[in-house]
């Protein structure tokens, strides 16, 4: 099919994409206002992302078995329905576990959007040209999130936290009338099967690696028997997918050298992504005592930042590859971490804003060309399976990062007001600094993969 043929598709399925990452940050900058209106903590609140993030990563597992078996219309159709219904629901929700059942609506509407553009740009368009078609997509995905906090932070201190589901509810309807007109395209109707007990298994599974995560600096007891029962649903979801005959994804790519590092690259860059994108507004509204408007403006040049170094870094790693690409950008994150940790043990605003702007940048040099790295090397009967694992490792990542990292926050927090000195603002500084430190080791860690991976890459060409 020709790439001229595919434009108006694309467009649709770019604007899927943004409307997902939106969606992913859609909160973010009211959770300060949710948690007074229904006195809850942190942790709890937390669920509202975390939570989210978890259905996205069980519907994105499930979409080989989609994919293969509905239409691209079907799907897309779908997804835009229930995202519409979870928008609404999120708009008129009574109370909190409303709000949190209707973010998981919405998560498994919009949970179909970026895995299906994924399957659509790595199934059509050539090889040699995925790098930049991917940074496209991966731009739309962190576009949405560079919009989220300055849209639903002028909306939350005008209208209201509620307000924030106004922009995702305007959104589908749009999409859905785009994709009524121009979703045409063919393909599933495989006769394949969805395997419910693995679907079952990775739900249960990363419920259990979230709260553990969230739990386990602050109650340590209570989280590592929570990440030890992670750890057997999530061995027993590889044992069943290893010895069923109609898995929920193929773990077969994960057995090619060139491929499951570029996933655990993809993994610590969202990390790093996603909890900046969390975190920072606490940290502003809590600690420096902004309004919600004020914190989203000066998140709006990080983020943007993060989508043009998406869109440079796809087309680096079509002409040059994953040498000096993918630790060059890990080195930039970790830089921009331990700037963003040391700004805040010193008070120091303008420091922070310079190290969350590097640690965006630096990730943001990073998803599309380690997506890339593992899928171009694929066959193509993988790719369905390969697009649902990076997938997978995104909103993995999405879904440990902030659960880790603000039990982290919350934890350093809760002690150092403990101590008396730094109550308050002061304690909040602490733990988000404590967050960003062990976000910088985590970053270290994917530098010195990248770094290996990348040279092995280069003497392969």
């Amino acid at each position: 099919m020709r790439r001229g043929s595919l434009a108006p598709l694309l467009a649709v399925l770019y604007g899927s994409g943004f409307l997902a990452g939106f969606n992913e940050n859609l909160v973010n900058m009211a959770l300060v206002p949710i948690m007074e209106a229904y006195g809850v903590g942190s942790v709890t609140a937390q669920w509202l992302v975390t939570g989210y993030m978890i259905a996205v990563t069980v519907v994105v597992a499930c979409m080989a078995f989609l994919y293969r078996r509905f239409a691209v219309r079907r799907l897309f159709l779908a997804a835009a329905a229930l995202s519409l219904a979870g928008s609404l629901g999120g708009l008129v929700a009574p109370g909190f576990w409303a709000l949190v059942a209707a973010r998981l609506v919405q998560a498994v509407g919009t949970g179909i959007f970026i895995p299906l553009m994924m399957n659509v740009i790595v199934a059509r368009l050539p090889r040699e040209s995925l790098g930049t078609y991917l940074a496209v997509g991966s731009c739309m995905i962190t576009l949405g999130p560079a919009f989220a906090p300055v849209a639903t932070g002028f909306l939350v201190s005008g209208l209201g936290w509620r307000s924030v589901f106004l922009v995702p509810l305007a959104g589908a309807a749009v999409l859905a009338a785009a994709g009524w007109a121009v979703v045409r395209e063919g393909g599933g109707s495989r006769e394949v099967r969805l395997d419910a007990p693995s679907a079952a298994l990775a739900a249960t599974g990363l419920t259990a690696l979230s709260l553990g995560l969230s739990e386990v600096a602050a109650a340590p007891a209570r989280g590592a028997v929570a990440l030890a029962l992670a750890a057997a649903l999530l061995a027993g979801f590889v044992a069943r997918t290893r010895r069923c005959a109609h898995p929920l994804v193929s773990l077969e790519p994960l057995a090619s050298p060139a491929f499951w590092p570029a996933a655990v690259l993809v993994v610590v860059a969202m990390m790093t992504s996603f909890s900046l994108s969390v975190m920072v507004p606490l940290y502003l509204e809590g600690a420096c005592g902004m309004a919600a408007s004020a914190a989203g403006g000066l998140l709006l040049g990080p983020v943007l930042a993060n989508a043009l170094a998406a869109v440079a870094g796809g087309r680096a790693m079509d002409r040059r590859g994953e040498w000096p690409l993918l630790p060059a950008g890990f080195a930039v994150a970790v830089a921009g971490l331990a700037v963003t940790a040391a700004g805040a043990l010193a008070f120091s605003l303008a420091a922070v804003m310079a190290g969350v702007f590097l640690g965006y940048a630096g990730s943001g040099l990073l998803l599309s060309p380690s997506q890339t790295a593992g899928l171009r090397t694929l066959p193509d009967d993988q790719n369905p399976h390969g697009v649902a694992l990076m997938s997978t490792a995104v909103q993995l990542a999405a879904c440990i990062g902030p659960a880790a990292y603000i039990g982290v926050m919350a934890a350093v927090e809760a002690r150092a007001a403990a101590a008396g000195p730094l109550a308050g603002p002061g304690a909040e500084a602490a733990g988000f600094a404590a967050a960003m430190a062990a976000a910088a080791l985590v970053a270290l860690a994917g530098l010195a993969v990248a770094w290996r991976y990348a040279r092995r890459m280069r003497r392969a060409r």
